[in-house]
């Protein structure tokens, strides 16, 4: 098993790759933390369509969580399990779900940062992460990657509207439109 410092030391690393757009160093960290949004979201009571949808959500967490990390502030296992845990549970509340479908305590907050496999497995992992991120950005219009980048980044609705000159209905058309190409994706 792994220390938590070389993890962190790792995650630091991979992080910092994925920023600059190497989609195998995303791929990985998508890997690493594909356990812990599988096991977090089992304990949520939706359904099994639900459940991928979440797993959506949980992904666009890690990739917020990439491109925000400030590593002066915390670990980015933290920081990573919180972003992919508010995003599904944003998106929990967004889909106006009853709050009640949320657990009661946060399995996130008890389970370790996974191990690694083998080096095949990683790899075969890290093409996988690969092919996703160019399928998807692919199946995007150019107005929607650029939704995307902005919603990744946080920025609101409105605001994105005012960015790219269109209102928030656009805006919500355009990231429901991701959704869905995201879910062909996965």
């Amino acid at each position: 098993m792994e220390n938590i410092t070389s993890v962190t030391n790792e995650d630091a690393l991979l992080v910092a790759s994925a920023r600059e757009g190497d989609s195998l160093a995303f791929a990985l960290l998508m890997h690493r933390y594909s356990r812990i949004m599988s096991s977090y979201i089992g304990t949520l009571s939706v359904s099994e369509s639900e459940r991928e949808d979440m797993l959506q959500e949980g992904l666009i967490g890690l990739l917020k969580a990439v491109r925000s990390y400030d590593e002066s502030k915390a670990q980015f296992s933290t920081y990573a399990v919180t972003c992919m845990k508010n995003s599904i549970i944003t998106a929990l509340r967004r889909y106006n779900l009853n709050a009640a479908f949320l657990p009661s305590a946060s399995p996130l907050e008890e389970l370790e940062t996974p191990e690694s496999d083998s080096p095949e497995g990683i790899y075969l992992v890290a093409e996988s992460g690969r092919i996703l991120h160019d399928r998807l950005f692919k199946a995007l219009s150019p107005l929607e990657a650029k939704v995307f980048e902005l919603y990744l980044a946080d920025v609101p609705y409105a605001e994105i509207g005012r960015r790219i000159g269109k209102d928030v209905k656009s805006v919500d058309n355009a990231v429901q439109r991701i959704r869905a190409k995201l879910k062909r994706v996965i």
